[in-house]
């Protein structure tokens, strides 16, 4: 209890023996009150202290802590012939970033030119800038180049669209926002088949992406009683390929898959099947989902359908109309928005580590601007009701066949 006065003390001292009081020697009225007001004095700096001590504490406890600032890497291809891969990913990583308000998350960009000998060499200079996590790459062959120095240094890499079966391993520092290649080489054989196409022939780029396409498509077509009659392959950003298509022309097929991982050998394809006189349905996979292609190729590209990752709901769309004012179609922009979201989701649980970021992904669960965002244990989005959008291109523009 506190009193506006601090009493000096009012009780006589008694003499066991004597039981006479002792008045000892009396101060002077004027000394007592001095005495009574230091008293006072310094019970109110006591008081005045404490409570600025309580007042400091409480804000200190209060006040937000500045956010840890953390270093996220961006591993894609900027140049050369999966260049647009670089180009639709930044897109949709800065409109994140943004509309999150995401200012502690640093980012620091690498070109790994879909090549896997340059990705090894940009993913060093990630490590050395020590980045947490990275968001790529979007080639599956430079994401198998690289992984191995992502799992040793403990950083985590999102993909938004390497989907390589050969990335598909249980507890690793992988992790992707879209299933495996089986699951669209299968969607897009079943819709191949279901307009009553019979024999099929397909063309592909020998890496991991295109042989696991290949191979995929193949074993759901003749599941479903079709039969690929042919099948040749490149090199990637190859195009010389006349002898390849005067092969697939040779076993008349009545459709063509065209599962290239780059746009330039993507373009090649379909002009030089058309050059050597093969007349058939052209279908492709989602490297064909960019623009340049169709404005490169007018002829070759009209009525091409493909099979791509999801384009992003109506509210990503209309952000990006919003942010860039356009409508053009952009490779992964949502899925690189959503690997961004969940990495962010992470840093602000408390995460600042790729061994944190890792476990914080494993229980991850929330609705993206692609898809549900939820990762199984091999770190990538469930195929099994994954919705892939069908296009197809008319007067120059891609059109969607399916909702």
């Amino acid at each position: 209890m506190q009193n506006d006065e601090v009493p000096t003390s009012s009780h006589e001292e008694v003499n066991p023996v004597t039981a006479v009081p002792d008045v000892g020697v009396m101060q002077p009225p004027e000394k007592k009150s001095f005495r009574k007001w230091i008293a006072l004095a310094l019970t109110l700096l006591v008081v005045i202290g404490v409570g600025t001590g309580g007042y400091i504490w409480y804000k200190a406890s209060t006040t937000p802590k500045p956010k840890t600032t953390v270093k996220v890497g961006v591993l894609m291809a900027f140049t050369g012939g999966s260049s647009s891969m670089g180009y639709g990913t930044m897109k949709g990583i800065q409109l994140a970033k943004k509309q999150l308000g995401a200012n502690n998350i640093e980012l620091v960009q690498a070109d790994s030119r879909c090549d896997p000998n340059v990705a090894r060499e940009a993913v060093k200079g990630l490590i050395k800038q020590k980045v947490v996590a990275i968001i790529g790459d979007g080639c599956s062959s430079a994401s198998v180049a690289v992984l191995p120095s992502a799992n040793n240094n403990k950083i985590v890499m999102i993909s938004p669209s390497a989907s390589s079966t050969t990335l598909s391993i249980p507890n690793d520092y992988f992790f992707r926002v879209i299933p495996p290649d089986n699951y669209q080489a299968a969607y897009i054989a079943q819709a191949i088949r279901a307009k009553g196409i019979q024999k099929t022939a397909v063309f592909y780029t020998n890496e991991p992406y295109g042989s696991n396409m290949n191979k995929a498509f193949q074993e759901k077509f003749e599941s479903l009683g079709g039969q690929v009659v042919a099948t040749a392959y490149a090199d990637p950003d190859d195009i010389n390929l006349s002898a390849q298509m005067q092969t697939l022309k040779a076993a008349k097929p009545e459709a063509v898959f065209v599962a290239p991982n780059s746009a330039v050998t993507a373009t090649a394809a379909i002009q030089v099947a058309r050059q050597v006189g093969i007349q058939s349905p052209l279908f492709g996979a989602d490297i064909f989902y960019d623009l340049t292609i169709v404005h490169n190729a007018p002829q070759a590209s009209a009525g091409l359908t493909i099979t791509s990752f999801p384009t992003g709901n109506k509210t990503f769309k209309q952000m990006l109309l919003n942010e860039y004012q356009t409508v053009e179609q952009l490779y992964a922009a949502p899925q690189a928005y959503d690997a961004f979201e969940a990495i962010y989701r992470s840093v602000q649980g408390g995460a600042t580590t790729g061994e944190q970021i890792k476990d914080k992904l494993a229980s991850m669960n929330f609705s993206g601007m692609s898809a549900q965002i939820k990762f199984d244990q091999n770190g990538e989005v469930p195929g099994a009701e994954y919705k892939y959008d069908v296009l197809q291109v008319k007067s120059g523009a891609f059109v969607k066949l399916e909702e």
